[in-house]
């Protein structure tokens, strides 16, 4: 059935040599490895004249010229560059004409242009989710219009354009590159996490979050953003890239690094207390038990899983056995009067997106939903945003939008890949219920990666596998 199903379906040449798909200017692998290796020492240095020599500005741009150069050459590259700073949060930069958040997406737009124009791969986007994507960004722009404040409204649809085309650009880097292209962008935001902390607590950011929040906790990036959880979101997501990299790539080197972080995000996100994030994440974690008979057809990633269970419990048992936790963070996460008055908060608003929906099925807009539903926080929940802020029409399009990420999980073959897409899916709907994210750019471009994964997930198929155990016929993967 397996071959049968190929020869009918070309998919694009979703199968065909990585070399074939390729958007990146060809050079031979010795120069690749030549310029990495420039890269990092011109990046050395710039961190040397940036903390060393007290003088950032001059070591960032020692940093960000080839960087920029690097990223219209290479779209990977790019690719890679954004997940790395992706953790960050946009408030890293030169006062506040200018932050390393928009200078990096400029250039990941700039090298999608050129190389576009340059190498032509061709692709066609097979997933109808990024087309219902851009329905809602259109959409947002013809609600946005009727507002009063249409300046601002209108520039908060051109945003959401941009989120849009990020995970576009994101899609067509990760399905025209081979599927080191994959596994580089994950390492990268990997690194980009664990630094971001490190960097975090180095300069005060944390410190100055801890006392600008209600409660002693861990609630700031690397920027100005102070979002407890946002940064769990951002915690628990690299959480899961490193379990999918610890059980698909093969190097040691690689693996100490996945390690460490199995065993130290586990322990941030509680430092963190974002009681969305550790529900949305232990949910995550263990809704494989939701599919045994899947998991059980695979007994090293059933065994992989108990692993990363055990290690990630270890690591935070130990902590709140020998250092505890901050007595508000401890309160917080255990108080159920708390946890009650923190879901009272957010079913508030949540009422008026629905009354507001009936009302105004139009929408209320962004910046006029607090005069129109005397509400004081926009609803915390992406669903209820989207239908109370811009009405029922987004409502039913965010709706099918998820519907066709659900399906693109359901339909691909039993791989790492599947386990990964529908691990991060899972969280960001979860996570989703508890805070507004459809404005943020980690949502959009980790969907990015779950529609990218499906071509993974075929290639690393097992064709005695590449269906269920039900002898039914192969699912219409042209989504």
């Amino acid at each position: 059935m397996y071959a049968t199903y190929f020869e009918e379906v070309d998919y694009d040449g979703l199968l065909s040599e990585p070399e074939e798909r390729t958007s990146d200017i060809p050079f031979p692998p010795a120069m690749n490895t030549l310029l990495l290796a420039v890269w990092l020492i011109v990046c050395a240095i710039g961190s040397g004249i940036a903390f060393v020599g007290r003088n950032p500005l001059v070591g960032g741009l020692v940093i960000a010229l080839p960087t920029f150069l690097g990223m219209l050459i290479k779209p990977t590259f790019a690719l890679c560059i954004l997940m790395l700073v992706l953790p960050t949060g946009a408030g890293v930069g030169f006062g506040q004409g200018f932050s390393l958040d928009r200078g990096v997406g400029i250039a990941v737009a700039a090298s999608f242009l050129l190389n576009v124009m340059l190498t032509r791969p061709g692709l066609r986007i097979r997933h109808k989710a990024l087309w219902v994507a851009a329905g809602l960004s259109a959409w947002i722009f013809v609600a946005s219009l009727p507002q009063p404040y249409l300046a601002m409204e209108v520039m908060r649809a051109f945003t959401q354009f941009q989120l849009v085309a990020l995970v576009v650009i994101a899609y067509w880097i990760l399905e025209t590159n081979r599927e080191t292209t994959f596994l580089w962008a994950l390492r990268s935001y990997v690194i980009g996490m664990l630094g971001t902390i490190v960097l975090a607590v180095r300069t005060g950011a944390v410190i100055r979050a801890a006392h600008e929040t209600r409660d002693v906790r861990y609630a700031a990036t690397l920027g100005r953003a102070i979002d407890a959880n946002m940064l769990a979101a951002l915690t628990a997501l690299a959480f899961l890239c490193a379990v999918y990299l610890f059980a698909r790539d093969r190097s040691l080197l690689w693996r100490v690094l996945y390690l460490a972080a199995i065993l130290f995000l586990p322990v941030m996100m509680l430092r963190i207390g974002s009681r969305g994030g550790l529900v949305a994440l232990a949910f995550t974690v263990l809704s494989p038990l939701l599919f045994v008979r899947q998991v059980l057809r695979r007994p090293a990633l059933a065994a992989l899983l108990v692993l990363v269970i055990l290690l990630a419990s270890l690591s935070t048992g130990l902590l709140v056995r020998q250092q505890g936790l901050d007595s508000s963070v401890s309160a917080r996460l255990t108080s159920v009067q708390r946890a009650k008055e923190a879901i009272d908060i957010r079913m508030a608003p949540i009422h008026k997106a629905i009354g507001a929906a009936a009302t105004r099925p139009a929408g209320t807009g962004y910046f006029s939903w607090f005069e129109r539903t005397d509400s004081v926080i926009w609803p915390h929940n992406d669903f209820f945003f989207a239908l109370g802020v811009y009405g029922v029409p987004a409502g039913v399009l965010f709706a099918v939008f998820v519907v066709l990420l659900m399906l693109t999980v359901k339909r691909m073959p039993l791989t790492l890949e599947k386990l990964y897409a529908r691990a991060v899916l899972t969280f960001l709907l979860v996570m989703g219920l508890n805070i507004k994210q459809v404005s943020a750019k980690y949502y959009w471009v980790f969907l990015a990666f779950v529609l990218a994964a499906e071509r993974l997930s075929w290639w690393y198929a097992d064709p005695d596998e590449f269906c269920d155990e039900t002898d039914e016929e192969a699912p219409d993967i042209d989504g």
